[in-house]
């Protein structure tokens, strides 16, 4: 495999020509799986030659629900790790930027200032939040998960995107980041943009026991590092239809985890079609399905295993496509808050005692 070329030195300001901005990411908390993959990945592959894609690594998100520090120590691990699952299933970082939430600086301030375009109760009518803060094992809600919208609209307005690719369990949040941009331009100027949220072919993904949506945290997932063993393993160990004793009886297909995830992942659709036949007629047992499906998705998984072997064996690339990322996103952010603060007033502070500034800072 040869090696990419190191990511091209693009400064703010200056997508490609006609292009609008494209923006999502995730929070590393652990490995990509399936499910982020036909929730969100596939999107973000296709879609980067037709926009200005920005992927961001949100690491201050994890601090809602896990803010204790053996967390916090594992943070910059679990970047890596997202970053290469970035490359291994397509990224190219010679159109996309991959940036890290907290090397921003303007985060912070921006999220303050959206704090106070939405309301309490706007913020608890979201049902997503009761679910984070349940898998988390929280018997309260912390304020900074009750904001987690708000800071996931810094997220997509800092760079003024333009469309967000989301899984639907955050289609909510999207909605949120546009009544607050139509607050923030109504109140004072407009700024920003109002995304409009993409959804994925499989919004949601069911995990391997078929009882929840597949989750890192929940031990349902099919990793997209997996080795083709472990896929094998987890596939044979599926839920599948438990009305079904023998490979005789007829079999339900519709809803059937195995189904759902040969629709996903097998790319040779007459062989799906013959399956779902013979299942319904009792020709065909669950171990024969689950076989099939193991070999349709390691050879689903291939390619980004191939891409994710390479980039672990050059670290220093890694490293370098990420900063370039950052220091783009940190022109990109400078930017945008410049504008905000000429259409809120709140440049004063500089104006104002830019000759005390000057005094104390010329010792």
């Amino acid at each position: 495999m040869t090696t990419p070329a190191p990511a091209p030195q693009r400064t703010a300001l200056t997508p490609p020509a006609g292009r609008k901005r494209l923006l999502t990411g995730d929070r590393p908390t652990g490995r990509l799986h399936l499910g982020h993959y036909v929730g969100s990945l596939a999107n973000r592959v296709r879609l980067q030659h037709e926009y200005d894609a920005c992927f961001i690594v949100a690491d201050l998100h994890t601090l809602t629900t896990k803010p204790e520090p053996q967390f916090i120590k594992a943070i910059p691990g679990f970047i890596r790790e997202i970053v290469l699952d970035y490359l291994a299933v397509g990224i190219d970082p010679e159109v996309s930027t991959i940036f890290v939430q907290s090397a921003i600086p303007e985060t912070y301030e921006l999220n303050l200032l959206f704090e106070m375009l939405v309301t309490v109760p706007r913020l608890e009518r979201l049902p997503s939040l009761k679910d984070m803060a349940r898998d988390a094992h929280l018997d309260t809600l912390p304020l900074g998960l009750l904001g987690y919208p708000v800071l996931q609209a810094v997220d997509i307005l800092l760079p003024r995107a333009d469309l967000v690719p989301v899984g639907r369990d955050n289609q909510a949040h999207v909605e949120i980041t546009r009544e607050i941009a139509r607050r923030f331009n109504l109140l004072y100027a407009p700024v920003f943009p109002e995304p409009e949220a993409l959804l994925g072919d499989v919004p949601t993904l069911v995990g391997t026991d078929g009882a929840a949506k597949m989750s890192k945290s929940a031990g349902n997932a099919i990793f997209l590092s997996d080795d083709a063993a472990t896929v094998a393993e987890k596939v044979r160990g599926m839920y599948t239809d438990p009305k079904r004793l023998r490979a005789s009886d007829p079999g339900t297909v519709e809803g059937n985890p195995v189904f759902i995830y040969h629709d996903a992942f097998n790319a040779n659709r007459a062989e799906v079609a013959e399956l779902k036949e013979r299942y319904r007629a009792g020709q065909v047992g669950d171990v024969a399905v689950k076989a099939r499906l193991a070999a349709a998705i390691n050879q689903f998984l291939e390619p980004f295993r191939a891409r994710r072997a390479h980039y672990q064996a050059h670290p220093l690339l890694v490293q370098d496509i990420l900063a370039q990322g950052i220091r783009r996103m940190q022109a990109e952010a400078r930017e945008t808050m410049r504008l905000v603060r000429q259409a809120t007033g709140l440049s004063y502070s500089a104006e104002l005692f830019q000759d005390t500034i000057d005094l104390f800072g010329t010792e």
